[in-house]
């Protein structure tokens, strides 16, 4: 059978990939002085500004000697010299290259051939590094312009609140009824953008400076359902948990989550129904929970924008809110690198799915 595999073909291939592939030969294990390049395609011979005939065959000390005036180069190769010797794969991942031609940040890994032959991959990442170190001092800015702002809106609303409560208790029992509702109006609207204002800022530092812990989802609903004694009672609503698992997350993030989407089932409960929510979870590949409810449903035309930000679908004189609870919900998921979504029907009730990584 004629041998359909070549020199050439292999070559060819190597060198029409987008990213580097590099072989070298590590003559003496216990001198990396020793290694030899025996191959690198285009990508890697660009980002070395090198021909072929300036690398193939040489050594690195003779062709890069840059490489081994800095601690990331020495790294590099001896990281070269444990694959060959180990005969185990290396993951490197970001290092730095420079000589007097180009400078950079690649992703890296090594990997065993045969004895005293490895490859390496190589992939350049300067232009992502930067626009990541750019996005996460645009978010950090972000975040300090949120706080400040935040504040700032705060301080008049509180002067509004005091003064309205200093003209109350001046003129108690002598203000008209027309005043005192629209001093109460008054008081109302500063509550809720002050209530917005806080949700905002909860909203812009979700996950921030937190670490994922061992959290016992079915200990945590108990726990909330204590916390919302007092609405349960008022709506007499019946909660039912099933057999919950433990998941890696984060705690507080994860107690807004239940809590909100609990709260939202005695909330849009339908008039003079008893709300029923039951919250469980199934194993899948991810841990799926699912909280249902009997309450007043969503239509099809609605459920596209319920999880985005300031979305109400009723007027504030039907049921109270901000709007950004299920956002608050949406986040958080995503925070946990799971996904959610909704089943409803409108007067047949909600059922809100997500799914959380298994440990």
């Amino acid at each position: 059978m004629k041998e359909l595999l070549s020199i050439e073909l292999l070559t060819k291939t190597f060198d029409d990939l987008s990213v580097g592939v590099g072989i070298f030969q590590v003559q003496d294990l216990n001198d990396i002085e020793s290694i030899r390049y025996v191959y690198m395609n285009k990508v890697i011979l660009h980002e070395m500004r090198k021909t072929r005939e300036e690398v193939f065959g040489n050594r690195i000390i003779e062709v890069a000697p840059e490489a081994y005036e800095h601690e990331g180069g020495l790294a590099v190769i001896e990281a070269y010299r444990k694959v060959a010797e180990d005969g185990k794969s290396i993951n490197l991942g970001l290092v730095e290259y420079s000589n007097h031609l180009v400078s950079g940040t690649y992703e890296c890994s090594a990997h065993h051939i045969i004895d005293n032959f490895v490859y390496v991959m190589l992939r350049n990442v300067t232009e992502l590094e930067q626009k990541k170190n750019e996005l996460e001092q645009k978010i950090k800015e972000l975040n300090q312009y949120t706080s400040i702002v935040s504040h700032d809106l705060k301080e008049p609303l509180n002067s509004i609140s005091s003064a309205i409560q200093l003209l109350e208790f001046e003129y108690e029992g002598k203000l008209d009824e027309e005043i005192s509702n629209f001093l109460s109006y008054i008081s109302d609207s500063t509550d809720r953008m002050r209530n917005l204002i806080n949700e905002l800022l909860d909203y812009s530092t979700l996950g921030k400076g937190k670490e994922m812990v061992t959290v016992d989802c079915y200990e945590l609903v108990e726990i909330i359902k204590e916390d919302l004694k007092a609405k349960i009672k008022e709506t007499k609503a019946d909660i039912y948990i099933d057999p919950l698992p433990t998941v890696n997350g984060y705690k507080t993030e994860l107690r807004l989550l239940f809590q909100n989407l609990i709260s939202n089932g005695m909330k849009f409960s339908k008039p003079g129904i008893q709300p029923v929510i039951k919250i469980s979870a199934k194993k899948d590949t991810n841990w799926v929970f699912s909280v249902r409810d009997n309450g007043i449903g969503i239509a099809d035309e609605h459920k596209g924008k319920i999880f985005s930000i300031f979305q109400r679908l009723h007027k504030k004189s039907e049921y109270e809110g901000t709007g950004i609870g299920l956002a608050h919900c949406k986040k958080i998921v995503e925070l946990h690198k799971g996904e959610m979504w909704l089943d409803s029907k409108p007067g047949k009730g909600s059922t809100f799915y997500f799914t959380i990584p298994m440990p």
